[in-house]
């Protein structure tokens, strides 16, 4: 089975071995208080979102919350990352790629999500790939986000909240991939009737990880796109995580397909000299 581009955002994850937890405690190094790190889904249908009582409890003994983006942006921040999920110069779907593709792309909208004209008229301004999210949204359904909750959770209890990186620097990273290759990917994904979003969720349900490894092993994903997404972002947060936990006790949440593997965010913890456990 092939991964399409629209599950790499929500979904990323590496296999980390048989008996791998999402949570984990970070502890060593002279740290007055240990912190936490957790492996998130960014997307997951309303009925099967918890957040348990491991995660809430660890919660409580933090100061900061720390995701990969501060979602609590100020307006311009806000617009300027608008901007970037839209196409330049005023163009939509239809100038960016073939007829045939454009129609096929609008038709799905338009039959198979119920869109009115007018909604795909404004969605078709977006980039390939924010458009396949904004599909894979509305196939979803009602649904929720663990860094939505937990930045609720923050806010009740009066907690920091941080950022990894910026979203411009996040945004840019997706813009990267060609337009063709966007229209590719997504023209595929429409295909699939959701079913590679399900067997994903299922096996993060289960915390299954060697098996979403697998999966992500087979993603259509360039290695330049993979080591700048993955590999190169893991090693540039490593020195902030390192500060922050010596300031303060933090709770990190960050999509598991960070935390595994040997240039995954875990194993870099353990070489800067921390001691990472897994915590059920």
């Amino acid at each position: 089975m092939k991964i399409k581009l629209a599950l790499f955002i929500p979904l990323i994850f590496v296999a980390i071995g048989s008996h791998a937890q999402l949570l984990y405690k970070i502890e060593g190094k002279d740290l007055q208080k240990p912190s936490y790190i957790y492996g998130t889904i960014h997307i997951m249908p309303k009925k099967q979102f918890a957040i348990s009582e491991s995660i809430t409890t660890a919660l409580k003994e933090c100061d900061a919350l720390v995701m990969e983006v501060d979602i609590n942006m100020d307006l311009k921040t806000k617009i300027d990352a608008a901007q970037r999920s839209m196409l330049p110069n005023g163009k939509t779907i239809a100038d960016i790629t073939s007829a045939e593709n454009a129609q096929k792309i609008r038709q799905f909208c338009i039959d198979s999500l119920h869109w009115k004209e007018s909604k795909y008229v404004r969605m078709s301004r977006l980039t390939p790939f924010f458009l396949t999210s904004i599909i894979l949204q509305d196939l979803i359904g009602k649904s929720k986000s663990f860094e939505v909750e937990l930045n609720k959770f923050a806010e009740k209890n009066k907690m920091t909240t941080l950022g990894l990186e910026t979203i411009q620097m996040q945004m840019d990273l997706v813009n990267d991939v060609p337009y063709e290759e966007q229209i590719k990917l997504l023209l595929e994904g429409l295909t699939t009737n959701n079913s590679e979003y399900n067997t994903m969720l299922n096996c993060y349900l289960k915390q299954d990880l060697n098996k979403l490894g697998e999966l992500m092993n087979d993603a259509e994903l360039s290695p330049e796109f993979n080591a700048n997404f993955l590999v190169k972002r893991n090693q540039n947060w490593i020195p902030q995580i390192s500060k922050m936990v010596q300031e303060k006790p933090i709770f990190i949440a960050v999509g598991a397909g960070h935390l595994p593997g040997e240039q995954g965010v875990l194993k870099l913890l353990q070489e800067a000299g921390y001691t990472v456990t897994p915590i059920n």
